[in-house]
Formats: structure tokens, C-alpha cells, sequence
């Protein structure tokens, strides 16, 4: 979402790709601001809406950078209930967060920001993979980047399996 920056870098990697960045309405009226001066070879398509109350676009990878950690467990379940409705066995979500060691006591910064938390919290991988499975995603690969962000991948399981283990 928002400016677009990481779906144009995404294009730019991978050309055939099409990408659509859904946000705000007004996060995405701002959106023309932010596009590359350069032409780009496949189009970043913008949907506006509210990921907790409208319906989400189809794809293959869904991905929530810097979200999960800003809301509560009520809205998280919202937010990651929709998406693995609507992805097909084999797609994947990509979550893109500061992922805390499992004593939560690194990276600092992070665990000092966390403080200041009002509704969120920050979480170690394996709490991202218990989350996560709860939703019926499996093969959980967590990449700690020593950057801003680290990333939790993980595939949708087949509907059968996951009503099975619900």
C-alpha cells in the first residue's frame, strides 16, 4: 500500500508481474505523487478501500508491510481472516515487520518502540508462525535482515487440511 514504492520496485525486478496497491481512498488520492518519473514497463494498478471492511483483490502474494504490529488481536484476526479466505491453496502472504528475537530483548530500538504501543505489539518468529497458522498458513521462512524490516513468507494451506486442524 501506501506510496507504492515497494509494487514499483517489484515491477522493476519482475516485469510480468502485476501488482495493485490497495489502501485508504485518501492515501491513494495522494498516490500520483509518488509514482516513478520513469516509464514502466507493466502498470502498478491503485485500489482504494479499507482492508478491515471492504473486499480485497485477488492475488497470488499478499503482502502487509509494517501492519501488523500497529493494531490489536481483534483487528489482526479481522485483517488475516479476509486474506486467507481469499487465497487459493499455494499462495502466499509475505508480512514485512521488525521480527524480535525470541527473548523479545533485540533488536533494541525496536524493543524500547514497543513501549510506546498503545494498541500493537511486536513479536518474535515464532510467534509469527503461531499466528499464522491459525489462518491456515504453513511453511512459515522468517529472513531476519538486520535492516528496518525483516520477513515472514508463508503458503496457504489446502482448505481441507486447514478445516482439519481447526
Amino acid at each position: 500500500g501506501c506510496t507504492g514504492a515497494l509494487a514499483h520496485e517489484l515491477i522493476q525486478i519482475y516485469p510480468n508481474m502485476k501488482v495493485t496497491v490497495f489502501d485508504l481512498p485518501e492515501v491513494i488520492a495522494n498516490s500520483s505523487c509518488f509514482q516513478p518519473s520513469e516509464q514502466c514497463t507493466a502498470p502498478v494498478t491503485f485500489v482504494s478501500g479499507d482492508f478491515f471492511t471492504d473486499d480485497l483483490p485477488e492475488a497470488d502474494l499478499y503482502i502487509l508491510s509494517r501492519v501488523l504490529h500497529d493494531w490489536p488481536d481483534e483487528k489482526i484476526h479481522v485483517l488475516l481472516n479476509k486474506i486467507s479466505t481469499v487465497c487459493r491453496p499455494g499462495s502466499a502472504l509475505l508480512v514485512a515487520e521488525t521480527v524480535l528475537d525470541e527473548q523479545k530483548t533485540h533488536p533494541p530500538r525496536v524493543v524500547l518502540q514497543s513501549l510506546s504501543m498503545t494498541e500493537g505489539k511486536q513479536r518474535s518468529g515464532s510467534e509469527y508462525k503461531q499466528l499464522l497458522e491459525k489462518y491456515g498458513f504453513t511453511n512459515t521462512q522468517i529472513k531476519i535482515t538486520g535492516n528496518l524490516l525483516d520477513t515472514v513468507l508463508c503458503f496457504k494451506k489446502s482448505q481441507s487440511s486447514w478445516h482439519a486442524q481447526k
